[in-house]
């Protein structure tokens, strides 16, 4: 073949001129050893084969742009080897996202039965928040809602430390009738 005799950089300059021998003469040298370091990373030969046939199309794709001051062999090599590594980031996401579905679906079979205990909860914990004295309720409500301590004295106009007084009165009343929800549940289960 005509081409045989050029240099690597010396294809590379007649690629860039888009001619097709030249890319049929890299294509022809470079085929098999890029082929076989795909097949050995991956273990999946039709894998392999389409990396290194993406890879090439590629370097068709991109020839007028080519700047390849090193040997081609060398960039080549290393078209490849990023190539194998997205594919086998795009194969871990694709197993951790398999594996995030099925967890899914195991939490998911009781998603009804939750949603009811939630619900009944939530009920439970707005009834009790209701019974609070009406400045300790304004000042947990906002809490919940996002304020700060800060912000909450300003809009009940009260020191930053009478609402640290009214939400720590809040939480101890909640967590107190928490404790006597609690024991009456598990008087009723033993």
């Amino acid at each position: 073949m005509l081409t045989d005799c050029y240099t690597d950089h010396e294809l590379l300059g007649l690629l860039q001129t888009s001619d097709h021998r030249a890319f049929n003469e890299i294509y022809r040298r470079y085929w098999d050893k890029l082929y076989y370091l795909a097949a050995k990373k991956l273990q999946e030969l039709e894998e392999a084969e389409s990396i290194v046939q993406d890879v090439f199309v590629d370097l068709w794709h991109r020839r007028e742009q080519l700047r390849i001051h090193e040997n081609l062999e060398g960039y080549l090599v290393v078209a490849v080897k990023y190539r194998i590594i997205n594919y086998l980031a795009r194969q871990d996401r694709f197993r951790s996202y398999q594996q995030y579905i099925s967890t899914r679906q195991n939490i998911n079979d009781s998603t009804t039965e939750d949603w009811i205990s939630f619900e009944d909860l939530r009920e439970w914990l707005f009834k009790m928040v209701a019974q609070l004295p009406e400045k300790c309720r304004m000042a947990y409500q906002l809490r919940e809602e996002g304020f700060t301590q800060k912000e909450i004295a300003q809009q009940m106009q009260i020191s930053e430390k009478t609402v640290e007084t009214h939400i720590s009165r809040a939480l101890k009343a909640i967590r107190a009738s928490i404790s006597q929800r609690l024991s009456s549940l598990f008087s009723l289960l033993f």
